[in-house]
Order: structure tokens, then sequence, then C-alpha cells
């Protein structure tokens, strides 16, 4: 998972520490904000800014120690309490692997089976499927609000969904308008489905800590967006783990996917 979280600023870890702290596990979770509240105060004091990747600025040490610590905590909300503790006590690794995890989020989402790839790759492909499916189902109302929403004319948007007549795929999407209204799309709908899960009160503050440290990225998707796309999403999710899984996953996703659209200057 190195790969993949080299790609996440300071701000991603503590915003996935909120999603994974809780009082039910029995792991060292409450070390999770320790080590990325250090994480960025060291990258901070070594000139690295919130629009930043912090992993050429912090010392090795402490890059390591966090990403080993996140990749344990992952790995352990896929896994029930007991199942963690009897494999530690047995000598095995502790938690399930983490593309395990992925492919039992795209189950959980009915997106199908991730196909073969790098971490990044996966959990990519999961959101961006996951976004894509989300969309079809909405009424083309619903679909025109949401482009209108992400700075697309409302001529341009009703012709495109006339045309597409209710199939969507992400390079159809991108082709016809760009890849960072298709970003917001994704995000809109990430957003929603993660405070849907976690509860409105947490994800509103996660949200809003993510505006102020990573506005470039966020702020232009307004809480009013993402917040009327909680009614959108409807699944099962069945035990406290998947609760976990499923935020994380599709947060890495839309993560992993920043790196491919240029950040503003300023």
């Amino acid at each position: 998972m190195k790969d993949l979280f080299s790609v996440l600023e300071p701000a991603d870890f503590t915003y996935l520490a909120g999603i994974i702290q809780s009082d039910l596990n029995v792991s060292s979770d409450s070390e999770l904000s320790r080590l990325a509240e250090a994480y960025q105060g060291v990258a901070a004091e070594n000139g690295a800014s919130d629009k930043e990747a912090a992993s050429d600025s912090a010392p090795e040490e402490i890059r390591n120690e966090l990403f080993e610590r996140f990749e344990k905590e992952i790995r352990y909300v896929g896994s029930s309490e007991f199942a963690f503790g009897y494999r530690s006590l047995t000598g095995q690794e502790a938690g399930v692997s983490f593309q395990e995890i992925v492919r039992d989020v795209a189950s959980l989402l009915k997106v199908g089976k991730p196909p073969l790839g790098t971490d990044r790759e996966q959990v990519e492909w999961v959101a961006g499927e996951y976004a894509t499916a989300q969309f079809s189902e909405l009424s083309q109302e619903e679909q025109r609000k949401m482009l209108e929403s992400l700075g697309v004319e409302r001529d341009k948007a009703e012709a495109f969904l006339k045309k597409s007549a209710g199939v969507f795929a992400l390079p159809m999407l991108i082709e016809a308008f760009n890849l960072v209204i298709v970003q917001g799309l994704i995000k809109t709908i990430i957003f929603g489905t993660i405070a849907k899960i976690i509860g409105q009160q947490l994800a509103t503050r996660l949200f809003t800590f993510l505006v102020g440290r990573l506005p470039w990225w966020v702020n232009w998707i307004g809480p009013a967006a993402w917040t009327l796309s909680i009614g959108w999403t409807t699944f099962d999710l069945q035990g406290p783990a998947r609760r976990k899984t499923v935020p994380i996953v599709l947060y890495l996703g839309i993560c992993s996917m920043r790196t491919k659209t240029a950040q503003p200057e300023g």
C-alpha cells in the first residue's frame, strides 16, 4: 500500500483517521491522529504545504511509521476482532489483505470484481465504477442538476443526457466534458455516500476539515451538493467493519484520481 499512501496529503490521513477511529476497536487506532498530526507538523516545518504531498518533506522514519500504522488499521477494520486476535496469537499476519477488502467493497457496492492491478488502480476502478452506476440511477432531472452544479451549461447537459439515453461510462463522460468535471461528479457522489454511512454530523465535520486544508480540491463541492446525494445511495451494510471499509476504499479511490488533475496555483 506504500504507493497508494504516497499520494496522500497530511489532511487525508487525518480524514481517514476520523473514519477509522472507534471505541469498539481493540487495536491502537488512537495512534492514528497523533501520527497524522506529527506527519503534518514535520512536513510543515520542512516547507511542505497542504497543496503538496508530504512524502518528500517528512523524514523517512516518520513516513514509514505512519504508512505501516495506517495499513495495519485498515486491514484490521476489514477483519472481525476475533479473527484479528486469532491471527495475532497464532503468528499469522493480523488483518485481511487490502486487496481482499477492495474485492469485498466492490461486491457490496455491486460493481463487479475489480480487474487485476495495483492497489491504486483497483481503488480508482471501484470509485469510478460505483459513481458512474449511481449517476446512472438518478432521474434525468437530477443528472442535469448535478452537471449544472459542476459548471456544465444547461443546454450542453441536456443534449448530452438526451444523446446518452441513460447509458454512461467514464470515458464517455470525460470526452463529453473534461476530467475536472467528471472528477467533481465522482467526488460529489463519493462524499454523499460516505456521509450516509458514517452519519451526517461526522461527515460534515470531516468535510469541513478538508475544505480548510485542501480548498483547491473540495471547496467547490458545497455541502449542499453531497448532502442531497445522501438519498441517492441505498445498500445494506452488515457489520461495523463494512461501515468503515467502504468509505475508506472510496476515499482512497478519489485521492488516487486526484493526482491526475493538475493542482491550481495560488
